[in-house]
C-alpha cells in the first residue's frame, strides 16, 4: 500500500446516498477503512471512498494495485487538514490559488456580556477575497463541479441577489468565462454594481431569486451555458463540509476550546447544512443552531425555511431561532461598538440568535459571520436615526 495524490486518480460516479454514508463513516471513525484498489490511475474498487475523500478535501489516497488491503488509515495521514492551512508567507501565483489556499479565515473571540463562563468566537468570512463573503466558497465549489462535467463550457448563468453572483462573476473573469447573473428587483445596489464592474451581464428579473430561477435554467439550456444553481446543487453544502466546517474544527482544536455550539444563518442552507453534517458526525456533542428571519422581517442573505425542503442530508440544525431585522442590526452595531468589527446583517442575526437562546452552558460558541457590514451602512445609519 502507498499514498498517491487524489488528483492523479479517476473513479466512476457513485450514488449520493453511498457518498454521504461513506463521508459519515470517515468523519465518525477519523479514518478510511482500507486502501483503494487501482490499476494505473483508475480506481477499480473503492470508488465510493475515493469520492468521499475528494469531498472531505483530503490531499492523498491510500492505494494498492489490484485489490484493497490494509487499514484503517487515519484521515490526518491523508492530508485531511492540509486545505485548511495556508503557506507560511501567504504568497500565491494567481487568484484561483489565493481563493483555494488562503485558509483558514480568521476566528476571533468577542468581548460581550454572554453569561458566566461563556466565550463567543466569530468566524470572519468576509476575509474571502472575491465577494468579501462566505459565498466565495460556495461559488468555487459549484463552479468547479460544473466545469468538471462540462470542461468546454464558456458561459455560466446563475441566479443571485448579491454575493454568490459576485463571486461567480469574479471567478469567470479569472477563468475567461462569460457570466450572466439574474438578480431580483429587490437586490440592493452593492450587488448589481459589483457585477457590472466585474464584466458580468446583469439581468433583472422577478421579485425574488426563486421567481427568477425557472427562466434562468431554461435560458441556460437554450444557450448552452452551465447553470450551477446554488439552491439545488449538492456541491454547495458538500463544499462547506470539507472547508468551512473543517476550519472551525481545526481552529477550535488549536485554541483548546470547549466547543458547545455553532450559530449559522439559513439562506440557501449551504454552509449551515455542511457544518451540521460535519459536526453531527465528527463531534456530535457540538450543537448547531440555525438562524432565520422572523415572520415579516427581511434580512439580506437569509430567508425563512420550508421544513420540507432540505438538502438530502439527514443532519439538520438542532434548533432554528427566529430573529427580526431590528435585532440583527442592533446586535451588529453593538458588536461594532464593543469590538470594532462591523458584521453584516446576517452576522448580526447570528449574534442576536445567540443572545435570544438564553442561558448558555459554560464553554465556547462560534457565530459564523457571512459578510462585512460595509455593504449595509445605509440600513445601519437609518437604524441609528442618522
Amino acid at each position: 500500500m502507498r499514498l498517491r495524490p487524489l488528483e492523479e486518480l479517476k473513479a466512476e460516479e457513485v450514488s449520493l446516498e453511498e457518498l454521504l454514508n461513506s463521508m459519515r463513516s470517515m468523519l465518525r471513525s477519523n479514518s478510511v477503512a482500507s486502501s483503494l484498489a487501482v490499476e494505473g490511475d483508475r480506481v477499480i474498487d473503492g470508488a465510493v471512498d475515493y469520492w468521499a475523500l475528494r469531498w472531505l478535501r483530503c490531499r492523498l489516497a491510500p492505494v494498492s494495485e489490484g485489490l484493497r488491503e490494509g487499514g484503517p488509515i487515519p484521515l490526518e495521514a491523508l492530508g485531511f487538514y492540509d486545505n485548511a492551512m495556508s503557506n507560511e508567507y501567504r504568497a500565491y501565483r494567481d487568484v484561483m490559488e489565493l481563493l483555494s489556499n488562503d485558509r483558514p479565515t480568521p476566528m476571533v473571540m468577542l468581548r460581550g456580556n454572554w453569561g458566566p463562563g461563556v466565550r463567543v468566537w466569530a468566524k470572519l468570512e468576509w476575509y474571502n477575497p472575491l465577494s468579501l463573503s462566505i459565498k466565495d466558497r460556495t461559488a468555487l465549489g459549484v463552479l468547479m463541479e460544473a466545469l468538471s462535467r462540462n470542461p468546454d463550457a464558456r458561459k455560466i448563468f446563475e441566479v443571485s441577489s448579491s454575493n454568490t453572483g459576485i463571486a461567480l462573476a469574479a471567478l469567470s473573469a479569472a477563468l475567461g468565462l462569460r457570466a450572466r447573473i439574474y438578480v431580483p428587483t429587490t437586490a440592493e445596489g452593492f450587488g448589481p454594481s459589483m457585477l457590472r464592474i466585474l464584466g458580468a451581464e446583469v439581468v433583472v428579473r422577478g421579485s425574488s431569486t426563486v421567481e427568477a430561477l425557472p427562466s434562468a435554467i431554461a435560458e441556460a439550456k437554450a444557450e448552452g451555458a452551465i447553470m450551477p444553481n446554488q439552491f439545488e446543487n449538492i456541491a454547495n453544502p458538500l463544499t462547506h463540509v470539507g472547508t468551512t466546517a473543517k476550519e472551525i474544527d481545526l481552529q477550535a482544536n488549536f485554541l483548546g476550546l470547549k466547543l458547545r455550539g455553532i450559530f449559522v444563518t439559513l439562506g440557501t442552507r449551504g454552509h449551515s447544512a455542511g457544518i451540521a453534517f460535519y459536526f453531527k458526525n465528527r463531534r456530535p456533542d457540538v450543537k448547531v443552531f440555525g438562524v432565520q428571519p422572523a415572520e415579516g422581517s427581511i434580512i439580506p442573505g437569509i430567508r425563512r425555511q420550508d421544513p420540507s425542503k432540505w438538502w438530502p442530508m439527514a443532519e439538520r440544525p438542532d434548533e432554528i431561532i427566529d430573529v427580526t431585522d431590528s435585532e440583527a442590526m442592533d446586535s451588529a452595531i453593538a458588536v461594532a461598538r464593543t469590538n470594532g468589527l462591523l458584521f453584516g446583517m446576517s452576522g448580526g442575526a447570528a449574534v442576536a440568535a445567540l443572545l435570544k437562546k438564553g442561558k448558555l452552558e459554560e464553554g465556547d460558541y462560534v457565530v459564523v459571520v457571512p459578510d462585512h457590514g460595509i455593504k449595509y451602512l445605509d440600513r445601519y445609519l437609518s437604524r441609528l436615526g442618522d
